[in-house]
């Protein structure tokens, strides 16, 4: 039996068919010509977050709603494999999606496109039954690769409960959100803050990313925040302390599901106890190795990798 969950990932669940690989992406009226498939194993969101996380060590469980078909046989399979607990993973026949497509070209940077009913929804009653069974853990992680109204009922319910709401704004929304006063820790991209910011009808600028923080802070009312800034590293925001740090320069293969495993790496860090500069700074490390390898899912790490690889890094502990 798996052990009571110290973080809620409730999200996205999907095993997806393999990425295309370009030498190159397009550029608008671009025709180009694939090379092939990528060899790796990609997730959606809430299963990368929720595998990232659990290969750390952390008592995981998955919250969603998803589609039947031979890829839930194969997903049951695999969060069995990682010891996630799927008790609050619905299926339901009746569920419809579309495709969606990622492309990643030969410096292993990518482009999604999600398809238009991909996003999707959690019921309010499984949300309100999910949580409160596990209403002693630490953290629920959730996006706008949900549904926004699952979001919304999901931070309300955490915060009933006095969970720490841990959200990420991907894809971003058309509007300007009014519910981020329940979130914990908020974690962009720089494009997504960019968007974001003028959403609010801030100013945004490159040359201070402490600055930008502040005013999402400000305009949205939000907690912590964390902006990663992929090959260049992350800056993050708590309370007043702000920790800016530089990337890793690697040889990547794959970019695809580095921003989701920083996010599950530096919850799992978060749980055993680490500040917020440091819980990132160990998942910029951990980002690192999953994007010199193919696939989202088949990319991250376990806790022992990330160690032998960089011995200056605090082990997880329980």
């Amino acid at each position: 039996m798996n052990l009571p969950a110290k973080v809620i990932v409730a999200y996205t669940h999907n095993v997806s068919e393999p990425a295309i690989r370009v030498h190159k992406l397009p550029k608008p009226g671009e025709t180009v010509r694939a090379i092939g498939c990528n060899t790796g194993l990609d997730g959606g969101k809430g299963t990368n977050v929720a595998i990232s996380m659990a290969r750390l060590g952390i008592p995981t469980a998955l919250v969603a709603h998803v589609k039947s078909g031979p890829w839930y046989t194969k997903a049951k399979q695999l969060l069995a494999e990682e010891h996630i607990d799927d008790t609050f993973v619905v299926c339901d026949a009746d569920e419809k999606k579309s495709g969606g497509c990622v492309l990643i070209d030969d410096e292993g940077q990518n482009m999604i496109v999600l398809g238009s009913q991909n996003h999707q929804v959690i019921q309010p009653e499984e949300i309100d039954r999910a949580l409160t069974a596990m209403k002693d853990a630490r953290y629920c992680v959730t996006g706008y690769e949900l549904n926004t109204d699952s979001v919304h009922h999901i931070l309300e319910k955490a915060r009933e409960f006095e969970i720490k709401t841990v959200l990420n704004p991907s894809p971003v929304p058309a509007w300007k959100p009014t519910d981020w006063d329940l979130v914990s820790l908020l974690v962009v991209n720089e494009t997504e803050a960019r968007y974001m910011l003028t959403l609010a009808g801030a100013s945004f600028d490159p040359n201070s990313w402490k600055e930008c923080m502040y005013k999402i802070r400000e305009a949205y009312h939000c907690g912590d925040v964390v902006l990663t800034l992929g090959g260049d590293g992350f800056c993050c925001l708590e309370g007043d302390t702000v920790t800016r740090k530089h990337g890793i320069r690697v040889s990547a293969t794959d970019t695809t599901g580095a921003g989701d495993g920083f996010l599950g790496a530096m919850v799992a860090r978060l749980t055993v106890g680490d500040t917020l500069g440091d819980a990132c700074s160990w998942a910029n490390q951990f980002s690192s190795i999953t994007v010199q390898r193919a696939g989202t899912i088949s990319s991250y790490p376990t806790a022992e990798e990330v160690t032998a690889l960089f011995p200056e890094l605090a082990p997880m502990q329980q």
